[in-house]
């Protein structure tokens, strides 16, 4: 694990815990949030493990998904159908 990395939570970042139990609270695994967010399973598992600093877009999306009570797999299957 990498500690010099500066991890702080604004409204447009995400600490790794932060990112860990708002995937949990959306059913997500790592690798069902790097498929949701379209980004591959190894980025997840760094995001989760302190290795690489969460995108702003990223962690605002996520936000919202729980926030607004969105389901995961809703938006999996709007985007998988243009």
């Amino acid at each position: 694990m990498t500690d010099d990395i500066p991890f702080r939570s604004t409204a447009d970042s995400m600490t790794p815990e932060e990112y860990r139990e708002t995937i949990g609270l959306l059913g997500l695994t790592q690798g069902g949030a790097a498929a949701l967010l379209g980004v591959d399973a190894r980025t997840s598992r760094k995001w989760a493990n302190r290795e690489r600093e969460i995108p702003p877009t990223a962690a605002r999306f996520l936000r919202y998904l729980l926030r607004a009570k969105v389901r995961p797999e809703d938006v999996i299957r709007l985007l998988a159908n243009p």
